[in-house]
């Protein structure tokens, strides 16, 4: 009789291994089928039609706010002869000239203009898109010591140069603000300019949590002054768009994981108060235990009282 159990024990055990290893095979075969399906394209060749699924299963928003014809100074003439990446080094001078002292409030560090074109944003992934690319300068807080993103930790604000004979690109200026917000310390705070130093002005930032608002202006002196208020600003942009309301931040939890999100099994909440809370528990141990992230409930939401405002 024992010997039988024992028998059945080691085939139980065989099963066991065998069903690890099917579904191991079985999930490195989804990973190749996934990789042969997912669209790739540079930052700077993203189209609408690519873009927009990209954006929106990161839980991305934006929009084109109408010009600002705001009269400023006239608009000074920077000459690209020779090409973009020979201009470089010049435009960011001029850039740093115009822009000049930026003092950011509540913090005595002074920053720097760097040139980041030969370094790579952080890829980003969803709905089967992929997209990577560069940006041209980073504008970050100096003299300090990091890890392998040293370029990127610091920044509170980026720059893209175009020609005077290129257009600025909506969507490259949504994705590369969108990466850039996934790496620095400073999130949704930071702010990009796209310009070409002469007639092309626009301003690129979130005005609310994961929503982009791209501001068009006539005279470059004004949106230097508008930009240049977002630099300075970060801190408090930075706590401002943590917040979130309470029904915002009951239904929304966006993580910025670089993952696309799988919300199957929790999108039919109880409506029983304390089935409720466990399900919301149960979403931020699925988020902790298989995308890395660090979801934890506030205190307010584990009070059934908080549930109220929702009846």
């Amino acid at each position: 009789m024992k010997r039988d159990e024992k028998r059945d024990e080691e085939q139980r055990k065989r099963d066991e291994e065998q069903r690890k290893r099917d579904e191991a095979r079985d999930e490195e075969q989804r990973k190749r089928d996934e990789g042969l399906n997912t669209e790739k394209k540079s930052m700077s060749s993203a189209n609408c039609e690519f873009a927009t699924p990209l954006l929106h299963g990161l839980g991305i928003t934006w929009m084109r706010a109408p010009g600002n014809v705001e009269t400023g100074k006239k608009n000074s003439s920077f000459s690209w002869d020779g090409g973009e990446e020979e201009r470089t080094e010049n435009a960011i001078s001029t850039l740093a000239t115009c822009i000049g002292s930026v003092v950011v409030d509540q913090d005595s560090r002074k920053i720097e203009f760097q040139d980041v074109g030969n370094k790579n944003l952080l890829k980003l992934k969803a709905c089967r898109k992929e997209s990577s690319g560069q940006s041209d300068v980073a504008i970050r807080f100096k003299d300090l010591q990091h890890d392998d993103q040293a370029d990127f930790a610091f920044v509170i604000g980026i720059v893209e140069f175009k020609t005077d004979k290129a257009p600025l690109k909506f969507f490259q200026q949504l994705l590369e603000l969108v990466a850039m917000s996934r790496i620095s310390e400073y999130g949704q705070g930071l702010a990009l300019l796209g310009t070409d130093l002469n007639t092309k002005w626009e301003v690129v930032f979130f005005d609310k949590r994961d929503h982009i608002t791209v501001q068009a202006f006539e005279f470059g002196t004004v949106a230097i002054k508008f930009f240049r208020e977002k630099l300075q600003s970060v801190h408090a942009r930075v706590e401002d768009l943590s917040r979130l309301s309470p029904v915002a931040e009951m239904a929304g939890l966006h993580l910025s994981t670089g993952q696309e999100q799988d919300l199957r099994g929790f999108d039919q909440p109880n409506d029983d108060v304390q089935d409720t809370l466990q399900d919301l528990k149960a979403l931020a141990r699925h988020f902790n235990e298989n995308y890395n992230a660090n979801v934890t409930l506030p205190l307010w939401v584990q009070s059934p009282d908080a549930f109220g405002i929702y009846s």
